[in-house]
């Protein structure tokens, strides 16, 4: 009896020091988020559905508000919903790290861009936004912001070429993810390695299946990153290995490219052409050959051996996971984004209808600045970034040290989740969410409008520094697309889509039909 009695008082003592815990903290330290228990080890993990984790956290948010905390598996877990609170936590330095998942610190090791912090992710940043506006990724007009259009514009006209070519078929009816596939695959080959492949390469077919592939297998085992002792059972371990092979794989083509790009510097440099860590419009414009990001990385890292100055910062396998980094972000969010364009056009008739009547007013390639100056297509794109988020649990931060923002006490090592669906999908911000209406980013004389609440490339310090070239490589597609092709579904279609580390469509056939030159509606 006594025993009992002795258990019971050691349960209610530390219940009542649990509960004195929480009150210091919250009074003291700042009060922690709202959110649901969750079980012991596991946490909240059993709450997701795996094939739609964004919607389970999105029920949960109607429950907790804009911001709410879980635990998953042994990592905590800030949820925010609210696109003011993205913005605010967003802003601050304490949140720049990553979270600590099995992903960014097991298999990345913290390398590239996607998954480094600290001072790895400033300098490498800060190099790859210089490096994009190099390459033309500026607002400004200019030769080398012309140039970039004409790299993008030659893997659109491809696109287009090859929809032609598929419509030789009885029906006209095909998917048009192959040629998407390849062609904007290319326009990223050509800006980050300074090459492109034939259709038909063997190196390239394997380059896509590996990076189709492993999208979904990162997303489909994604408890792993909270509990990597998992990754030993059978499923999973076959899905590591895949991953940790094709990583490898990768890595060796990699490391051929990069040997052939030395050697041709080195030639250069023969030749009397030192290596500059800025290469300006006429430097450019006095070049045979294009400048790709693996070129200028190169560059900048020849000028740092000579002044033996942050060396440790452009090693071999940081090259490797940034290569990697940038092919695979800047392929895979406008992929998706551009078949659920393609998809919504072909479903929407009336909005395809209007969106060509302008377009017609153009000849059969259209320029950038020409399909700018249409406020609808800009419209069009936006609500398809809208209703369909391509990365719906937004890219988690992590939490550096313990930092109060807005009230509320966030722990060192917390992961924080901007949940794009749930604020993209609000139906106090939103009128009929799950509608499409472009005219959502329209105003009242017709001008394009993007809302505070509609954060596609996210926010803050961590924002995607891409997002100009995105930007350019969607409009471009989706202009010269409708102008040349009329759209229609084959059949029914699954609107929900599948999410891995993006939320992609499942597989679609459309009917494509040619739009004369001059054709009227």
């Amino acid at each position: 009896m006594e025993l009992w009695l002795t258990i019971l008082l050691l349960i209610l003592l530390g219940c009542v020091l649990r509960l004195f815990h929480g009150f210091y903290l919250n009074w003291y330290k700042g009060q922690e988020p709202p959110g649901p228990w969750g079980l012991p080890v596991l946490g909240n993990l059993l709450q997701l559905d795996a094939q739609a984790p964004h919607k389970s956290l999105q029920k949960l948010a109607h429950c907790y508000g804009g911001i709410m905390a879980l635990r998953m598996g042994r990592v905590r877990t800030i949820v925010l919903s609210d696109a003011a609170l993205v913005r605010e936590f967003f802003r601050h330095e304490e949140l720049t790290a990553r979270a600590p998942l099995y992903l960014t610190h097991g298999i990345m090791g913290g390398n590239g861009i996607i998954c480094a912090e600290g001072l790895l992710w400033k300098q490498q940043r800060r190099h790859i936004i210089d490096w994009l506006k190099t390459l033309g990724m500026t607002r400004r007009s200019g030769w080398t912001r012309e140039q970039l259009e004409r790299r993008i514009g030659r893997g659109v006209d491809e696109c287009v070429l090859l929809y032609e070519e598929e419509m030789r078929t009885p029906a006209q009816i095909f998917d048009p993810l192959p040629a998407l596939q390849h062609t904007l695959g290319n326009i990223i080959n050509d800006l980050v390695f300074g090459l492109t492949y034939a259709r038909d390469d063997v190196t390239w077919r394997y380059l896509q299946q590996l990076q189709e592939e492993g999208v979904k297998l990162i997303g489909v085992s994604g408890v792993v990153n909270f509990l990597p002792i998992l990754r030993f059972l059978p499923s999973n371990r076959r899905t590591i290995r895949f991953l940790l092979e094709g990583k490898a794989q990768t890595h060796e083509l990699y490391d051929r490219i990069i040997k052939e790009c030395e050697q041709k510097l080195e030639k250069e440099q023969k030749l009397g052409q030192k290596p500059s860590r800025v290469v300006d419009d006429q430097q450019l414009e006095g070049k045979a050959e294009p400048m790709s990001i693996l070129e200028l990385f190169l560059r900048e890292r020849a000028h740092r051996k000579a002044d033996e100055q942050d060396i440790v910062f452009h090693n071999a396998s940081q090259l490797r996971h940034l290569l990697a980094d940038l092919f695979g972000a800047g392929v895979d969010t406008s992929l998706a984004t551009l078949r659920w364009f393609l998809l919504y056009m072909a479903r929407e008739q009336d909005c395809q209808r209007q969106l060509r009547k302008q377009l017609l007013s153009f000849g059969v390639k259209p320029t950038i600045a020409e399909l700018e100056s249409l406020p609808y297509l800009r419209a069009c794109l936006a609500e398809v970034q809208r209703i369909r988020s391509v990365v719906p649990l937004g890219i988690p931060h992590g939490a550096r040290r313990d930092v109060t923002i807005a009230g509320y006490r966030i722990a060192k090592g917390s992961m924080i989740i901007p949940l794009q669906w749930a604020i993209h999908m609000d139906s106090r911000t939103w009128t009929v969410p799950e509608e499409f209406r472009p005219q959502r980013f329209l105003n009242a004389d017709g001008e394009f409008v993007a809302p505070p609440h509609f954060i596609p490339f996210q926010t803050g310090k961590r924002m995607c520094p891409g997002d100009e070239l995105a930007r350019m490589m969607l409009i471009l597609f989706a202009g010269r697309i409708l102008r040349r092709f009329q759209l229609s579904l084959a059949g029914e279609v699954d609107m929900e889509g599948q999410c891995g580390i993006t939320l992609s469509p499942k597989d679609y056939e459309l009917q494509f039909a040619i739009v004369p030159v001059h054709y009227h509606e």
